[in-house]
């Protein structure tokens, strides 16, 4: 019997407009009402999900950060894995020798190295080209203006931030160039104590190496009292794998990416179709 589901947020259970279907709300409040918990795991932080939960009353517990942040109902942290401060500027510096974009989100807001402008306007061609997303869509009242390249502040000095008592939640790195992707990873790979995942092609989140969703919940899960077989998954991206390796019952809408398809356990309705609610109905 399932006794807790837990969903991606974005090409999962939201639409590409950033919001949550009639067909998906109802699906998970029919689950609720049968005394199944429902949990959010993304790679956002709290402040950018949070609007969307208020803006369709739904509470839920939420891993953040691709694992780096487990939160209750209310946003507080419950465990953490911060990014180790002693790899930040290797890891900088591999970005800045590629020309890759990044931004830095923290426990205390999001940062950039670079001209903050700079990164938001690239930031949103990527979107643009990759999710067919409209510009409007990050101006004033658009759907997407809590997005984390909106509220960019520029780093001073660079040693003066990474001795600062700010947690460090992950370094997001984009370019429309995936060859350079591709680099950026072979660097990362000799670099100890921090994990790295590709969400889409054009991007790289690099974490602490315990900040990985499916670790998280491995943890949550054993203090919730739930066996691995009372969980069900729903994920699309390559973010979403330590999900996919570690729970049997794993779910993925068919716009997803095709490794994540060839592993879950089903694959169900795109993101547009309502498919968390068919994986909801189908185990419920």
């Amino acid at each position: 019997m399932i006794k807790l589901i837990v969903s991606d947020m974005d090409g999962t259970l939201l639409a590409h407009d950033s919001s949550i279907s009639k067909g998906n709300i109802e699906a998970i409040r029919y689950a609720q009402s049968k005394g199944v918990q429902f949990a959010i795991a993304t790679g956002r932080d709290y402040s950018s999900l949070k609007g969307i939960l208020e803006a369709h009353d739904l509470k839920c517990f939420s891993i953040l950060g691709n694992g780096a942040q487990f939160c209750n109902e209310n946003g507080e942290i419950l465990s953490s894995a911060y990014f180790p401060k002693k790899c930040f500027k290797q890891v900088l510096q591999i970005f800045d020798e590629l020309k890759i974009h990044y931004m830095i989100f923290t426990a205390n807001g999001f940062y950039s190295t670079a001209e903050p402008n700079v990164v938001r306007d690239a930031f949103i061609d990527r979107c643009v080209v990759q999710f067919k997303r409209k510009r409007e869509d990050y101006l004033d009242d658009g759907c997407n203006q809590d997005m984390a390249c909106m509220k960019l502040k520029k780093i001073g000095d660079l040693d003066d931030f990474i001795n600062s008592s700010i947690d460090i939640i992950k370094v997001e790195a984009f370019n429309n160039d995936v060859s350079l992707i591709e680099k950026a990873k072979e660097k990362l790979q000799e670099i100890d104590g921090i994990a790295y995942l590709s969400s889409f092609d054009d991007n790289i989140e690099v974490t602490d190496k315990a900040a990985q969703k499916g670790l998280i919940l491995e943890n949550v899960i054993e203090e919730l009292g739930y066996s691995k077989d009372e969980v069900m998954v729903l994920g699309d991206g390559l973010n979403d794998i330590t999900l996919f390796e570690r729970f049997k019952y794993s779910f993925a809408p068919g716009n997803a990416n095709e490794t994540i398809k060839a592993m879950a356990y089903q694959v169900v309705g795109a993101c547009e179709e309502d498919g968390v609610s068919q994986a909801i109905y189908m185990m419920l």
